[in-house]
């Protein structure tokens, strides 16, 4: 199936198209519920994926649920970053071990934010990774031996997930193939732990 372009919208489009302002775009963005429009040029442009999320967060919002309960569903990562370790601590202690300092930038456990900062690009999987009382440099490199450990599996899993799901907007496949593969290895986790109850 040929890959189509996905729709660009400025915000008044946008705006329209969800029955808002753009007043009230802005506010969902700023609170965090919807992802901030990709620059085209120099117009922020809104796509097919900025309008599933935002139909997503008023279908939950319709349900009852608070705007900071959809934002943490959504966005758990945004939640969690406020219990890691503070950009400094993390810094100190990768500038410290540049091997690890490029081995978590390679395979993107850590993000060289434009400023030169440094953010940890998962909350859930540091969370995963950690122990108690572990420093933060024990903790990373947990994670990039594991995600290098599944990279080789990563790109043919991802295909698997397109030939499987081929009615899935383009913009979706990633998000499924992470939520299905979270499924996946949580049945075979669970199955491990009641075998050996």
């Amino acid at each position: 199936m040929p890959h189509r372009p996905a729709r660009q919208m400025t915000i008044d489009e946008f705006a329209a198209e969800i029955g808002m302002t753009t007043r009230t775009v802005r506010s969902y963005q700023a609170r965090g519920l919807l992802p901030a429009p990709k620059r085209m040029g120099r117009s922020p442009m809104y796509d097919s994926f900025h309008l599933t999320r935002m139909r997503t967060v008023l279908r939950l919002q319709h349900k009852g649920l608070p705007l900071e309960a959809i934002r943490a569903l959504l966005e758990p990562d945004l939640v969690l970053r406020q219990f890691l370790p503070t950009g400094g601590a993390l810094a100190c202690a990768l500038r410290q071990n540049p091997e690890l300092l490029h081995a978590a930038i390679e395979c993107v456990v850590v993000t060289r934010l434009p400023d030169g900062s440094l953010e940890l690009r998962n909350a859930r999987a540091v969370l995963a990774a950690g122990r108690r009382g572990a420093p933060i440099a024990h903790t990373v490199n947990v994670l990039v031996q594991a995600v290098c450990a599944l990279q080789p599996h990563a790109e043919s899993a991802f295909a698997d997930v397109q030939r499987s799901a081929p009615s899935v907007p383009q913009e979706n496949l990633a998000e499924l193939a992470v939520e299905a593969f979270r499924i996946a290895i949580a049945a075979i986790a669970s199955h491990d732990v009641s075998r050996t109850a």
